[in-house]
This record gives C-alpha cells, sequence and structure tokens, in this order.
C-alpha cells in the first residue's frame, strides 16, 4: 500500500510527496512506528515526519511530529553493527541529522526503502546543484510550531560550503566529491 498518498492529503497545493516509507524510530527505551515522506516544493525538499494510528490510509490517520528540511545542514548515514550487516535481509538503519538534531530510524529490508534513500540522495543532490543559492524554505512556515515546542527543525539559515568546481558526485551522506 502506498502510504505516501495518507501525506499527500495533508499538504497544500504545489507540495508533492514523492515517496513515503514507515520505519521505526529508535528510542533508548524502545521504539515507535512512524512513516517519513519525501516532500517536494520548488525544487526544495524536507521529510516530513508522521506519527500514525495505523497504516496510513487518509490524512486522518497521521499526524505530523516534525519536518527535516534537505539543505546543507542534513545528512542521513547508514549506521549498522557488523552483526547486523551479517544477517541477509535485515532492516536498514540509518542516522539522520539536521543542525544540532539527530535521530536513529530502521527501515524495512527490500526494494522500497532502497528506492526512498536514492529518492533522499537525489533531493540532497539537488542543493548540491542550487549551489551557491541557498535553499529558503519559506514554503515550511506555515508547518512551524510555536518555538516554545519541540519537534520543528525548521532553520533560520543554512550553512553554504565552499566549491571549485561544477561537476560534483553526491553520495546518501552529505559528502559532494568534484568529479
Amino acid at each position: 500500500m502506498d502510504q505516501s498518498v495518507a501525506i499527500q492529503e495533508t499538504l497544500d497545493v504545489g507540495e508533492n510527496c514523492l515517496i513515503a516509507v514507515q520505519c521505526l524510530l529508535l528510542l533508548n527505551n524502545g521504539t515507535e512506528s512512524r512513516l517519513l515522506g519525501l516532500v517536494e516544493h520548488s525544487r526544495e525538499h524536507a521529510l516530513f515526519v508522521f506519527t500514525h494510528r495505523r497504516m496510513a490510509i487518509t490524512g486522518n490517520d497521521v499526524t505530523l511530529q516534525e519536518i527535516i528540511p534537505i539543505s546543507y545542514d542534513f545528512s542521513v548515514v547508514e549506521v549498522s553493527s557488523p552483526d547486523e550487516l551479517a544477517v541477509v535481509g535485515a532492516d536498514t538503519r540509518v542516522r539522520v541529522t539536521f543542525l544540532n538534531d539527530e535521530m536513529e530510524l530502521k527501515l524495512p529490508f527490500g526494494s522500497h526503502t532502497r528506492l526512498f534513500l536514492t529518492e533522499v540522495n537525489r533531493a540532497w543532490c539537488d542543493v548540491c546543484e542550487q549551489y551557491p543559492a541557498t535553499p529558503k524554505f519559506a514554503w515550511l512556515t506555515k508547518y512551524q510550531k510555536n518555538s516554545n515546542e519541540s519537534g520543528s527543525l525548521i532553520p533560520n539559515a543554512t550553512r553554504k560550503i565552499k566549491k571549485r568546481g561544477k561537476r560534483y558526485l553526491c553520495f546518501l551522506t552529505r559528502v559532494c566529491l568534484l568529479v
């Protein structure tokens, strides 16, 4: 079941949920189920993190928990222990970092997770291609929570990275290499 439809129902006109994946948020004392959606608006992308009551079928089944803009301050890195690497069909653990905040997620084994991570990487490469322009994320302000509440990761500004050439190879992490 494509759960991006449920996320799409919560978005405004001009915003598009490209892909969604259900995952587990790894906490110190257990796990909690989350739904991640990669949302695009005018070549800017963000990860929308939702809680959900059950299998998300409609927008009423999900609640927006936080937004992670894909900018120069964003990274996604696969993290696995040697034990996990030895198991064929093991879930994929990733660490998502934005500014000083990070979360670890366990995504289900399979081609859909690979496709999701590929699309996130492509979104980050769009940030590289737009250099020196810095994404503004003005479209996210309507989702921003009160500054006293936790959970909204919308930046006031993003760092710029220095580049010397025109062609870059972007990886799943926040690294671009000149090719």
